[in-house]
């Protein structure tokens, strides 16, 4: 029996090379997880909870067209080669409440106690690796705000949304389980930390590659990693796509670059989608 040959479907694809430098990454972290139908959904119904941190920060510009301040809004960095808090002087009141549509400020525990199934828990992470695997380190003696979250999140079917660059990968987050704990270690650059690990399959991980591949539809695939200057912790990721979706990612990447040069308030707020 003769076998009738078909034409191959050629589907047109682009490509591009981007540089991502460490806070246009975050910039662009932060509008995939605002435009998160889950996100966009919890501003209005239920609860959800946007801890604050220099990646979360981000999220809340994307998603109110407000900027709650770096400073002002994480608590926990590292910086000048030490782990440690930014001054408590200037900072916020705390992580950014949502429920059934009133928006408020303070510790998350009281809200955390009334969360339900599909409620939303937004945290930065310290390290992720290539297994899916990511964690957070600890200074607070009781755990801080993911130690307040995971086991009510686990327990009652709650979501938990770690906004987490890529320049945190590290080889092993099961390596480096137990080696960490306030006390344990002798001698610390900082302050002294504890290690939260969060396993793959129980949190949304938001990275450079699934923002872009969620805002643009583009395969991105990191190539390279760091620089010098202001391309410090930079990522270089090669792009595929069609070429709508190609030009759509530079445009996205361009116009945060251009935000953050010009120092400009806040990013456009995500479009709602509708209902």
């Amino acid at each position: 029996m003769q076998q009738t040959e078909y034409p191959s479907i050629v589907i047109p694809s682009a490509t591009a090379v981007v540089v991502i430098r460490a806070e246009e990454g975050r910039a662009l972290i932060g509008q995939a997880v605002a435009a998160l139908p889950q996100v966009q959904a919890r501003r209005h119904t239920g609860r959800m909870v946007i801890v604050g941190g220099t990646t979360t920060r981000y999220v809340v510009r994307s998603l109110l067209a407000m900027d709650p301040g770096r400073e002002s809004f994480a608590v926990g960095w590292i910086r000048d080669g030490l782990l440690g808090e930014t001054p408590g002087s200037g900072r916020g009141a705390g992580p950014l409440l949502f429920e059934e549509g009133v928006q408020s400020r303070g510790w998350p525990a009281p809200l955390l106690e009334r969360f339900a199934a599909g409620d939303v828990y937004i945290k930065g992470a310290n390290a992720i690796d290539p297994h899916g695997n990511a964690a957070v380190l600890v200074a607070s003696p009781v755990g801080g705000t993911i130690g307040a979250a995971l086991a009510i999140l686990s327990a009652r079917g709650g979501e938990l949304i770690l906004p987490v660059s890529l320049q945190k990968t590290i080889p092993s987050v099961v390596a480096a389980c137990g080696l960490l704990g306030q006390g344990k270690v002798d001698r610390v650059m900082g302050s002294p930390v504890g290690y939260m690990p969060i396993m793959a399959g129980s949190a949304t991980l938001v990275t450079e590659v699934v923002a872009l591949r969620q805002l643009c539809g583009v395969q991105a695939t990191p190539v390279a990693a760091g620089g010098v200057d202001d391309c410090t912790g930079a990522l270089v990721l090669h792009l595929r796509g069609s070429s709508e979706q190609i030009d759509h990612a530079w445009q996205v990447l361009i116009g945060i670059r251009e935000t953050l040069q010009q120092n400009l308030p806040p990013l456009t707020k995500v479009v709602e989608p509708s209902h």
